[in-house]
């Protein structure tokens, strides 16, 4: 029986009499009815079966059986979506055209005839005979292929099921050349490598990249190169060295500007992926940049700030910022007093705050607070009593992996330290590769365009853009602008929608950073973790020391404990062999008047110490910065280093030449140095200054103005700062918004 067959794609795999695997049954195809196949069913009494034979071929287990009834296929097909991937109609039809000459060299028979053309006829012509015909007549037609190359066709055509998309392309150089040819991908990477090196070098020319190349193979293979075969392989020819570099296009990346060769480098190897977080947490970016913003130093004298902030990647969220002062200093060159600017301690401040909720201040708008935010406040009171007080629209994120270049405070001992102490993986971005750390990166851009702006001292992006006498307008303080930025992120920025931002459930909805986070933590939930008192003291800067009859040194500075428990150590070794038996001793740079000492012998006894010469500064706010700066010109003035009394004297003078400042409020208002953003709570009891600070009762936060639009439409420039009184007008102090010190 005969049946009409309509199209090459439909019937061509199967004859009538064959047997066919189908959702679990043997067929016999008995029949074909145009798109329709008609099975009898080898076992059982059951009805023949009508289907469309697309259907029974895109089964999952369809199988052409033999008599036995083993698989006929000898390679499995490849995945339709595969095949038709950039498949046109023209391809489409030139694939059927080979297929029918393919047809007829197998089988003598044009599909759709039954009577064979002349020198076609299986009877009376062999498969050669037919390849030799079929390619003469191929070549009447304008088409070139030999016998040989049509019985290879033919094989390749057959090894797919006779699939004819595989004809689509000739076979004689069907994928191209990798890159480097033969050269072992060994010296290519090593080409590479030299070109990335280079990048920010002056230019120069290719052959002293092929001696950088020898020299690199001659180090990392020295033993590979004792082989002779080996060697033939990893040392080059100038000549083809010059090839290779030619056809990698490394010649010509050489070649550029200084510029668009460091660009180059600076680019992430391809291909380009985002990083991707998918709880809070996950991975955190953390940069340091420039704020672009003058404020008011310590001395009353404008100063530059850099700002380090902590990005969530999974909810975008800024967990936590720092505002530093940048301080060149006096003096000439190496020799230059009171400069400072971001350091390890200041990032591990940075990390603190990240463990804590932030803090409403007096002043900020109602609209900063949780309570009125897209957090999920109730749940996170219910987990963390620290949400009860007057916290602001900050979520608590604790950072399990952070993203962080190859800066000096970044890789100091003490943050690596307190990084494992908190339970903190590190990842580290490439020098100069501000694209391995982009969230960090646009939130500068955002806070620059945001906040920054609107802020009375903004320098501009560029030094092209400042404006005449920024110095001299009514800048602020650090502390100040620490507060006003804080202020900025959880009434702004945490609250705005960010595009990149999709909620899981309906992807066209644009989030907040705070809506993000209340999606993932209703998944991943909150585990408070609460720094105890000896946490903190872990976190503050390190100091080895040798108790005697003196005390103990810390910085120049002299210590001793109330009571004799100091005394019980004096000329005892600690234990520790890698420290000498010095013991260890933790002090905070911003409040350096009392330390602490570790008992290694007893865990968990920590000895409260305080700076002998502490009454002579009792009414100064000082920091450790202030004291080197104080002894640097000390020790310039002829004076030593170790006369702690003049060096404090000289500390308390500073603080007296700077009551005087370039303006009349500035004169008038008590000026704090800076002395960071927090200072982490000890416990100790001992502690002459302790004391503990009530909380903050949110019905007496004064409220703001009302105005006129949302709140998320705020300007926060227009707020976020307290507002100064003219230059002929006198007001009143503020009130001091720092923490106690």
């Amino acid at each position: 029986m005969t049946g009409a067959v309509s199209g090459w794609f439909e019937t061509d795999r199967v004859c009538l009499g064959n047997r066919v695997r189908w959702h679990g049954r043997t067929f016999e195809v008995s029949a074909f009815k145009g798109r329709q196949v008609t099975l009898r069913p080898l076992s059982g009494e059951d009805a023949p079966v009508d289907a469309l034979w697309r259907e029974v071929e895109s089964a999952p287990d369809f199988a052409i059986l033999d008599d036995t009834g083993h698989d006929l296929a000898r390679t499995k097909l490849p995945p339709l979506g595969e095949l038709l991937e950039g498949v046109t109609p023209e391809e489409r039809k030139n694939a059927g055209w080979w297929h029918r000459h393919m047809k007829e060299l197998q089988t003598g028979l044009l599909p759709g005839r039954t009577v064979p053309r002349p020198g076609y006829d299986p009877d009376s012509t062999t498969f050669e005979q037919r390849c030799k015909t079929k390619s003469a007549e191929l070549a009447a037609a304008g088409h070139t292929f030999s016998a040989r190359a049509l019985d290879d066709r033919r094989r390749k055509w057959k090894a797919a099921d006779e699939n004819p998309l595989v004809l689509l392309h000739d076979g004689r150089k069907t994928r191209t050349p990798d890159p480097g040819g033969r050269t072992d991908k060994r010296v290519i990477a090593l080409m590479h490598e030299v070109t990335a090196g280079l990048a920010r070098e002056s230019g120069g020319r290719v052959g002293r990249a092929y001696e950088d190349v020898e020299t690199l193979v001659r180090q990392r293979y020295r033993r590979e190169l004792e082989d002779p075969r080996e060697a033939e392989r990893l040392l080059l020819p100038r000549s083809t060295f010059y090839t290779r570099m030619k056809e990698l296009g490394l010649t010509e990346q050489l070649k550029q500007t200084t510029r668009r060769r460091s660009r180059r480098a600076s680019k992430p190897p391809a291909p380009y992926t985002p990083t991707v977080a998918l709880r809070p947490g996950q991975l955190v970016q953390i940069d340091t940049s420039p704020l672009k913003i003058k404020a008011i130093g310590d001395d009353g004298r404008a100063i530059s700030a850099e700002l380090t902030s902590a990005i969530d990647v999974a909810s975008r969220s800024c967990i936590a910022l720092m505002i530093v002062p940048v301080v060149t200093g006096d003096g000439a060159p190496g020799q230059r007093i009171g400069g400072r600017a971001t350091k390890a301690f200041d990032l591990v401040l940075l990390l603190a705050q990240c463990f804590a909720p932030l803090s409403m201040r007096p002043g900020w708008d109602p609209l900063t607070a949780a309570r009125e935010s897209a957090l999920p406040y109730d749940k996170l009171c219910a987990a963390d009593a620290r949400f009860a007080e007057a916290v602001a629209a900050r979520p608590v994120i604790h950072p399990r992996t952070i993203v962080i270049d190859q800066g000096s405070p970044y890789m100091s001992e003490h943050f690596k330290m307190v990084c494992s102490f908190l339970g903190i993986g590190l990842e580290y971005a490439r020098k100069d590769t501000p694209t391995d750390k982009p969230l960090a990166e646009a939130f500068f851009h955002s806070i620059g365009d945001t906040f920054s702006q609107h802020v009375k001292g903004w320098t501009g992006r560029s030094f092209e853009q400042r404006g005449y006498g920024v110095e001299r307008q009514r800048l602020y303080s650090i502390n100040q602008l620490q507060a006003a930025a804080e202020e900025w992120v959880a009434l702004d920025y945490q609250q705005q929608p960010h595009d990149g931002l999709r909620s899981p459930l309906y992807p066209g909805m644009v989030l907040s950073p705070n809506k993000m986070y209340d999606h993932l933590v209703a998944g991943y939930g909150y585990r408070p973790r609460q720094l105890t008192a000896e946490d903190n003291r872990k976190l503050l800067v390190p100091a080895w020391v040798k108790v005697t009859d003196k005390g103990v040194q810390i910085e120049n500075r002299t210590y001793r404990a109330r009571g004799r428990t100091l005394w019980e150590l004096q000329d005892l070794d600690s234990g520790i062999a890698a420290m000498n038996g010095r013991w260890e001793v933790r002090y905070n740079p911003y409040y350096p008047d009392v330390a602490w000492l570790y008992d290694h012998r007893m865990a968990g006894r920590w000895i409260h110490v305080e700076f002998i010469h502490r009454h002579l500064l009792a009414d100064l706010p000082w920091t450790h910065y202030e004291w080197q700066a104080a002894a640097e010109e000390h020790a310039l003035g002829g004076g030593r280093r170790e006369d702690e009394v003049a060096i404090a004297l000289a500390v308390k003078k500073r603080h007296r030449r700077t009551r005087s400042g370039p303006t009349a409020r500035q004169a008038a208002e008590p000026r704090l140095p800076f002395r960071g953003v927090i200072r982490p709570d000890t416990g100790d009891s001992e502690s002459a200054d302790g004391g503990v600070v009530a909380p903050l009762d949110p019905d007496t936060v004064p409220a703001a103005p009302s105005l006129p639009v949302p709140g998320r439409e705020i300007n926060p420039g227009r707020y976020a700062l307290p507002t100064l009184a003219p230059a002929d007008v006198e007001p009143d102090p503020p009130a001091d918004t720092h923490p106690p010190a």
